[in-house]
């Protein structure tokens, strides 16, 4: 009996170091893919007179986000399609690949919900830099003062309520591409932290901003980095 109690306790010990173990190298790998999305970042500026990326933009051809081009076919979430080559980010990305997702966010969990036609992009963009919804007046890096207080992407995913098949009896968690003063949208994946590259390039992890919280998935934590309508970390 003795030996089956040690054997059991040794079990558990394994399982949770191995779960920590696993999630350290999710955290670094993640690290990893901010990184190399700041060099990326970095050679765009350089190629366009240093001034960021649109968030969006509405052309003939659809849609084009920071991430792709969305086609102007109208179609049901989650069916929507996405054409990554199209996004101003690309050719600055494509030799590096893999790079666009957090390896901690659940793509296999029931509490996914795509809004594509698959995953799409794990990170928000400050939309400040971007231009907003309208992708104009994009930032020019100079404007930046202090660029290691700025975050240019980082953890981020959105509650969703209110389109099927999440409900207000159904919550479910989708990937979402922004972060700005009034949102909800980090995700705090990393051991109640998020990660964030900043605009000097260097990569480090938040906590969340108490009383930001929006716990409605359980096992998920979202929310802020700053108050509700401050522009911390913004610009």
């Amino acid at each position: 009996m003795l030996t089956m109690t040690i054997i059991a306790i040794l079990a558990l010990v394994s399982s949770a170091v191995f779960s920590s173990v696993k999630s350290s190298a999710y955290n670094a790998k993640c690290v990893a893919g901010l990184s190399q999305l700041g060099i990326a970042t970095q050679l765009y500026l350089n190629d366009h007179n240093n001034r960021y990326f649109p968030y969006a933009q509405n052309t003939e051809k659809g849609k084009i986000w920071y991430f792709g081009l969305e086609s102007g076919d109208i179609r049901a979430e989650g069916e929507r399609d996405l054409d990554a080559t199209a996004g101003p980010l690309y050719p600055y990305i494509r030799s590096i690949g893999q790079i666009e997702s957090c390896p901690c966010f659940n793509y296999r969990s029931v509490s996914w919900k795509p809004k594509f036609n698959g995953a799409s992009w794990g990170y928000g963009y400050n939309w400040l830099l971007g231009g907003g919804p309208s992708g104009k007046n994009c930032i020019h890096s100079s404007a930046i003062d202090h660029p290691g207080s700025v975050v240019v992407f980082g953890d981020c995913a959105q509650v969703n309520t209110f389109q099927s098949p999440a409900s207000p009896d159904n919550p479910m968690l989708e990937e979402f591409y922004i972060i700005n003063e009034m949102y909800q949208t980090i995700h705090f994946r990393h051991h109640k932290r998020a990660n964030f590259l900043f605009a000097d390039g260097h990569v480090d992890s938040l906590p969340l901003e108490p009383g930001t919280d929006d716990n409605r998935i359980k096992g998920e934590i979202l929310g802020r980095i700053a108050p509700a309508g401050s522009f911390k970390y913004l610009r």
